[in-house]
């Protein structure tokens, strides 16, 4: 009964998200609507490292317009154009309204754009750097007022990173150092302080970073911290995770790596060894071949996978979690050629009807890839976790031609076709951020190695040394650090953070 009960949880999880995806209303906003402002105000922070949100011109989600999204609207009618895919006419037509203040909170639109606020809600306004129009800046007795303070970042390093605050004789003798010699010693404090269980251990701050990526549900956990009722352990999620963050590792690996984790406690500090990609023996159901990170783990399989035929939830949390992106909120769509993708409402969810085509024959050349990538269909038995007995025995497994849980299997859509009859005609090529891919390991690629995956990164971060998103006046300082962590750093995280203590962001009070 509580097995039934949980899956039954599931799959109501699976179908609230999926209704939210397929569900349309007439006159819904244009997908190309966000890439065709990018392309017209390329340079404005909203259209850097992010997808644009519908919430630009809309309330939200469409169809209601905000002001600034009516005032579009307006100039499109008065010049007599029709709204669509075409750059120029829509640099012309909004032209007029950059000196407008549309949301009347005080600034233009024009300054909105450039600021990346939104010109269409009063309560999102441009930041004024107070530094900038503060001409008493100086020092007091406790920190030096918009300047660089090496005191004051080498005491937030401890506190944010470490965990804890410097000793009275540790700070002392720091303050006693030639100004050089301090932001030196700032790098090899941040060092010793990305080394402490505070940061790398369980539950310490990477760890913490993982969940919304993870969204773990303590109810079914199994293994380490068992739930009353342990399906599934999804620590090994967090394990590549908080792997690919540390010790100078690839972070793209929370998407590319196809191998498992093992993490240990050894004298009071936790040691994460990455394990040789041997099925079973590492921990991962999945073939090593087709594996994909966190895309392809035990839990991202067998929860937003579960038991559906196109895997919608999954790619919607995956671009919540990795990109920043809500394709819930219509986020992140663009134009794909139906022809091109050949999108078709294979699972019968109704998604070629016009006001739901809209976004899906955008939303669902995303999810092809994971056509023969199985969550639990075909057993139930899978549910007890990895250590099940249909999971003990490699060759009870077989290869991709046996309907296996949590694995890449062929006879998937053959399997599901006595329910959906046109499944089996779902390509396995897709597009994901506008490049087609012929398979999931393409597409774990482009998103890793897309700009959004590098700003999100650095945001993650940020908001931990920072407290806060990156604000208006700071959007130069996280731009250069998220494309830095692509190129200087080659996706190092450590290297990205020994920026980020230097930028004024972080160590001007």
């Amino acid at each position: 009964m509580r097995l039934k009960s949980i899956q039954l949880k599931q799959i109501i999880i699976g179908l609230f998200v999926v209704i939210l995806l397929a569900t349309g209303t007439e006159g819904l906003g244009r997908p190309f609507g966000p890439e065709l402002f990018c392309r017209a105000y390329p340079d404005s922070p909203s259209c850097k490292g992010t997808q644009l949100s519908c919430a630009y011109c809309h309330q939200v989600v469409p169809p209601e317009l905000n002001p600034f999204g009516a005032s579009i609207k307006s100039e499109y009618t008065q010049a007599n154009e029709v709204f669509d895919n075409n750059e120029q006419v829509f640099r012309d037509v909004t032209r007029n309204l950059l000196s407008q203040d549309s949301d009347s909170d005080g600034f233009s639109n024009q300054l909105e754009i450039e600021q990346g606020t939104l010109p269409g809600f009063k309560a999102s306004v441009p930041q004024s750097n107070r530094c900038q129009s503060n001409a008493t800046s100086g020092e007091n007795e406790y920190y030096k007022l918009c300047q660089y303070d090496s005191d004051y970042a080498y005491k937030k390093i401890w506190n944010v990173v470490c965990g804890e605050p410097p000793s009275w004789d540790e700070f002392t003798s720091f303050k006693k150092l030639a100004p050089d010699s301090k932001l030196v010693a700032l790098k090899q404090q941040l060092e010793k302080c990305l080394e402490t269980e505070h940061w790398i251990g369980k539950d310490g701050v990477v760890w913490e970073i993982g969940h919304y990526k993870i969204r773990p549900v303590g109810s079914v956990k199994s293994g380490e911290d068992e739930s009353v009722i342990g399906l599934v352990d999804y620590y090994d999620d967090y394990n590549i995770f908080v792997y690919s963050q540390i010790a100078g590792h690839d972070a793209r690996d929370v998407l590319l790596a196809d191998y498992g984790v093992k993490r240990e406690k050894q004298s009071d500090r936790t040691i994460y060894t990455r394990l040789t990609p041997v099925r079973l023996d590492d921990g991962i159901v999945m073939q090593p071949e087709y594996r994909a990170g966190l895309l392809t783990s035990f839990w991202t399989l067998g929860f937003y996978l579960n038991y559906t035929a196109v895997a919608r939830v999954l790619v919607a949390q995956a671009f919540n979690g990795f990109l920043g992106i809500s394709l819930a909120t219509l986020q992140g769509l663009g134009t794909v050629d139906p022809a091109e993708s050949h999108f078709e409402d294979y699972d019968d969810k109704g998604v070629t009807k016009p006001q739901c085509a809209e976004c899906h024959r955008t939303i669902d050349p995303m999810t092809y890839p994971f056509r023969n990538y199985n969550g639990l269909t075909g057993s139930t038995q899978v549910l007890a976790g990895k250590n099940a007995e249909g999971l003990k025995d490699i060759k009870r497994l077989g290869d991709q031609s046996n309907l296996t849980p949590l694995s890449y299997s062929k006879t998937r859509m053959e399997y599901l076709a006595s329910k959906y009859p046109k499944i089996e005609q779902m390509p396995e090529e897709g597009y994901v951020l506008g490049q087609k891919v012929a398979n999931l390991r393409e597409w774990a690629s482009v998103v890793a190695n897309s700009d959004q995956f590098a700003a999100q990164t650095v945001k993650d971060y940020w908001k931990v040394l920072m407290g806060h998103e990156p604000l208006a006046y700071e959007q130069e300082e996280f731009e250069r650090a998220w494309k830095n962590l692509k190129t200087v750093h080659q996706y190092n995280i450590n290297g990205m953070l020994a920026e980020l203590i230097m930028t004024e962001a972080f160590g001007v009070p």
